[in-house]
């Protein structure tokens, strides 16, 4: 009972999240932890949510929730490097997503993006050399990212 309780309101809270009513998904996504607080899916879409409101601090710790619970899930890696990121935590989120990246497919997009975070926390460290490396991969699997040519050019300036 209480497993189909924690599905119906983190359900619900997804469903809200997808219309924009941000507050009203954390109130069912707290509902859904209260009966379940190891409810790692929960507390994934709690930290977006938090991130969409601006509160970053609380998001962050959502991700570490997650990786807590079930530290194979990717996106809450992605998530966690992109907050520090955020933070200004340039190391941290640049060794995060080394993790995230060595367990995820080149395939999907979110590779690609996590590379081109990766190498804004590599130029605000001043490793240019390395996030021109990335941003060159960045732009080999994907010739149109024009954020990562703005970063090259800004990068490629530095050295």
């Amino acid at each position: 009972m209480a497993r189909r309780e924690v599905k119906m309101y983190y359900d619900q809270a997804l469903s809200f999240l997808g219309q924009g009513q941000v507050q009203k998904s954390l109130e069912f996504l707290e509902r859904a932890l209260e009966i379940d607080d190891k409810y790692f899916p929960a507390w994934n879409n709690k930290g977006v949510a938090l991130l969409e409101l601006g509160e970053y601090q609380e998001a962050l710790n959502c991700f570490d929730q997650v990786i807590q619970l079930n530290s194979l899930d990717n996106m809450a890696w992605y998530n966690r490097g992109y907050v520090l990121l955020i933070l200004e935590q340039y190391r941290e989120s640049v060794e995060t997503f080394d993790i995230f990246l060595a367990r995820y497919s080149q395939e999907d997009h979110f590779y690609k993006f996590a590379l081109y975070l990766q190498a804004k926390g590599l130029y605000s460290l001043k490793e240019y050399k390395k996030a021109i490396d990335l941003l060159q991969n960045v732009i080999e699997m994907d010739s149109d990212f024009k954020e990562a040519h703005e970063l090259l050019s800004l990068v490629s300036k530095k050295i």
